[in-house]
């Protein structure tokens, strides 16, 4: 494939991209005017609805909520499982102390 082809295919692709972009503007507006249009309820219902009691605001609290929740329980499960670790070290060495000393032990003589 040659230089100019190359060239010629990326033009191709930025054209084509443009297109989609414009597709997507072109949707996106075409949706917000109808939804105006068909809205069932007036402007001001509709914000009440959306930011008041129980809206957006409610469900954003909740949601901090639960992510809180979840932040308190993944440390109380990481301390855990720290303490855990360090139990298992602990025996680990004391096992592994107990062993060197009969190894030790064993090579003495006996009478």
């Amino acid at each position: 494939m040659g230089r100019t082809e190359r060239l010629a295919a990326k033009a191709e692709n930025k054209a084509a991209k443009r297109k989609r972009r414009g597709g997507f503007l072109v949707g996106a507006i075409a949706g917000a005017a109808i939804g105006l249009l068909l809205a069932p309820k007036a402007g001001k219902e509709m914000r009440a609805q959306l930011f008041g009691e129980g809206g957006i605001g409610g469900q954003v609290d909740r949601l901090k909520g639960a992510v809180g929740a979840g932040k308190d329980s993944a440390a109380d499960q990481s301390a855990a499982l720290k303490r855990k670790i360090e139990e298992t070290r602990e025996r680990l060495r004391r096992q592994m102390d107990v062993n060197g000393e009969d190894a030790a032990g064993s090579d003495a003589p006996v009478e």
